[in-house]
């Protein structure tokens, strides 16, 4: 070889290394560029998570504030009957019926408060897990990235530039993918939160109006009259008392605890299936993208090899 095509051969491996050196710095930006946006997801997405907990247990306290009122004042429309010699048996146990309605609404709704604070555990999980599933993400393409630079550095092969062109970017290209994919698990679960969401509230609205219903039905039968008006009145008022606590508040009773029994056991679910959700999510992608990056090397070889 002449001192021309030596120092020819100097200045290709110098250029080389000066190529190379950069597109590692590059690499090595883009995992601090996408961990720092991951980070950023997940502070978002764990607050949502916090918010959300924040709305559900006010819908709860304000739930049980709101319609143990309603209640309250709903028994107060049978205090002047309680007095009435042909009235007063049917109004006490309508207004046992109350009662009963209002001791469900306190511990039904202290035990969905308890319930949807559970949804809390979603965000620190999913901090955990995206954490280490990032890092051995992208720690696979760090890897292979220096073994592409070891590779090319030392390659004959004809088809060095064509090789070299076609994987330069492999690794820094799929970091951005995948840092985009993990961060997609997240926000596609801000979604299905914003779903259960939708389903709390109509579930609140719902109970909110079963109240609400039972606690005007009482009122209703306050405003047929009063312990004076005169007999046929007072009967029909004793009729509607005697009906709410053989047939409408029995109704509304199971109603309602139906409702709790329900909404307490689909939050219960939802914080296992929203865990599960973004963890399957998270797994599949790096799964997928490691994969990825342990197959860089073979293609390369195979490319240095054969040209393909």
């Amino acid at each position: 070889m002449t001192r021309r095509s030596l120092l020819w051969f100097a200045l290709s491996l110098a250029v080389l290394a000066i190529n190379l050196h950069h597109a590692s710095a590059q690499l090595d930006n883009a995992i601090v560029n996408k961990r720092s946006s991951i980070n950023s997801t997940l502070v978002s997405f764990s607050n949502n998570i916090v918010n959300k907990v924040n709305d559900y247990s006010n819908k709860f306290v304000s739930l049980r504030n709101d319609m143990s009122f309603h209640l309250k004042s709903s028994s107060e429309t049978i205090t002047q009957f309680l007095t009435s010699e042909s009235i007063s048996q049917n109004a006490l146990l309508a207004l046992d019926v109350l009662q009963k309605s209002s001791s469900t609404l306190q511990s039904s709704s202290s035990a969905s408060i308890t319930v949807s604070a559970s949804f809390s555990s979603v965000g620190t999980c999913m901090n955990t897990k995206m954490q280490a599933s990032v890092s051995a993400t992208f720690s696979a393409f760090s890897t292979a990235q220096s073994q592409y630079f070891s590779i090319i550095t030392s390659s004959s092969s004809p088809f060095l530039s064509t090789c070299r062109s076609r994987f330069s970017n492999t690794a820094q290209d799929s970091v951005n993918q995948a840092g985009d994919r993990f961060q997609d698990c997240l926000n596609d679960e801000n979604n299905e939160q914003g779903r259960v969401s939708w389903i709390i509230n109509n579930f609140v609205t719902l109970i909110k109006q079963n109240y609400q219903a039972l606690g005007n039905h009482v009122r209703s039968c306050a405003s047929l009259g009063s312990p004076s008006s005169r007999e046929e009145v007072q009967a029909e008022i004793n009729a509607c008392y005697k009906g709410i606590s053989i047939y409408v508040g029995p109704i509304y009773e199971a109603t309602i605890a139906q409702q709790f029994t329900l909404i307490n056991t689909m939050m219960q679910l939802e914080v296992v299936a929203s865990n599960n959700r973004v963890k399957t999510c998270i797994n599949q992608v790096a799964k997928t993208y490691t994969a990825m990056a342990e197959g860089i090397v073979p293609s390369l070889n195979t490319c240095l090899s054969t040209g393909q």
